[in-house]
Order: structure tokens, then sequence, then C-alpha cells
């Protein structure tokens, strides 16, 4: 899908393979359309527990965590490994990324990602991805 992104187009499918190759998220499902704008690219995103468990180790003895403790700890490194994925975007890019889900089944975290030009500004970009968190599972 193509999407306007300032004065250029840009390939939905070419970020989605940057995400894929340069970051340790997966995308999980294109959420372009779900934006309901032409100026947006958006993603269902999930990140490997194991991952997390790696970066964690670091600072705390995982085993030591209560559980609710844990899924916090997730969930935080999830959103700010996220906007490390704003140096992979072109330039311009402002991108909001909000995870809300830990899979159990595939030990994933799950996130949203929407990225958008920084003409749009921050708020809206809050606001777009406030409306994707109500369209995923």
């Amino acid at each position: 899908m193509y999407i306007l992104f300032g004065n250029e187009i840009v390939d939905s499918e070419e970020i989605r393979s940057i995400i894929e190759n340069e970051s340790p998220f997966r995308v999980d499902k294109d959420l372009s359309k779900g934006s309901k704008r032409e100026d947006t690219i958006a993603y269902q995103i999930s990140i490997d527990v194991e991952a997390l468990n790696n970066i964690i180790k670091e600072e705390y003895d995982i085993s030591e965590m209560e559980n609710e403790d844990l899924f916090d700890e997730y969930m935080t490194l999830t959103d700010e490994i996220g906007v490390d994925l704003e140096e992979l975007m072109p330039e311009g890019a402002i991108l909001n990324v909000r995870s809300y889900k830990w899979d159990n089944s595939d030990d994933r975290i799950k996130a949203v990602v929407a990225i958008t030009h920084e003409e749009l500004g921050e708020m809206k970009l809050m606001d777009i991805t406030k409306r994707l968190l109500t369209q995923v599972d």
C-alpha cells in the first residue's frame, strides 16, 4: 500500500521489510487501512519475550520477579525498543508505539506502531494510535 508521506510516496511493504530485517520486531499485520488515513502507516508488531528477557537479565533476576512486575517490565521495554524504530524510518517520520498484550501462546509481546510525517503532529499521531488499539485483538 502506498502512503502519502510529506511530499513523498512511501510503500508500506518497504517499511515492513525494514522493521522485520533491522529490528527485533515481527510485523504481524498491516493496519494502515485501519488508520483511515492516507498519510499514516500502521502495523501490529510483536517481539519475542526471550529477546526481552536477555535485556532484563542485565538488571534483574527474572526468577525473583513477580508475574505482574515482569509483565510491566515487558510492556515498558517493548515501548522503549519501539521508539528506536524511528531511526530506521524515512526522514521527517514520527512514530508512536504502544504495547498492549502478552500473548502467552506465542510468548510474544504485541504492540501497535503508527508512523506518519512530522507535519501531522504528535497529538494527531496519539489519537490515531488510540484508534488502532481498539481494532486489535
